[in-house]
């Protein structure tokens, strides 16, 4: 399955290859993979995913060189482990904090992510839909790329039961446009 859910990202990315060589200013700002691990003792799930970022209009200068840059982020991806996989979609708003010429930001996102799948080997995330919050750090090593590290919580919000929730470390690379 694992070879399912590499072979549906690469396909997405392929597709997506004419959008981003038009003229990527006017529709992304990045895009990039992401792997993460989770932060559980009684679990072992690994994520994979292609993500992409679009910048809007929206930022706020908080000091003469502190910046609130706010933005938005979708993503799909793959989750694999104890003997299941499933494919999930998330897309959310992404604020970036910037300080000055300093080349590492601060993230954090909150939004909605739909799951196929949510129970691996008896252990039930609570439904398939989900929100999916994170808090980060990326730094800027060139004027087109991007390495970040990110700590994921995912939880139904209580509209299912069980809703254990489930925490990711990841880390990324992305190229900028």
């Amino acid at each position: 399955m694992k070879a399912k859910i590499i072979s549906l990202m690469t396909a997405c990315g392929i597709a997506s290859a004419p959008l981003i060589a038009q003229d990527p200013s006017t529709l992304l700002s990045e895009v990039g993979v992401r792997i993460g691990q989770d932060a559980e003792k009684q679990i072992n799930l690994k994520s994979y995913e292609l993500y992409s970022v679009i910048d809007t209009d929206w930022s706020w200068e908080l000091s003469q060189e502190i910046r609130l840059a706010l933005s938005v982020e979708a993503a799909l991806g793959g989750l694999s482990g104890e003997d299941k996989d499933a494919v999930y979609a998330r897309i959310a708003p992404l604020g970036r904090l910037q300080f000055g010429d300093f080349p590492v930001s601060l993230e954090f996102s909150s939004g909605p992510s739909y799951y196929s799948e949510d129970r691996f080997s008896g252990y039930d995330i609570g439904g398939n839909f989900h929100f999916t919050s994170s808090l980060g750090l990326n730094w800027t090593v060139d004027k087109a790329w991007k390495i970040g590290y990110r700590f994921q919580h995912t939880s139904n919000a209580d509209l299912d039961s069980p809703n254990p929730g489930l925490d990711m470390h990841t880390l990324s690379v992305a190229y900028i446009f």
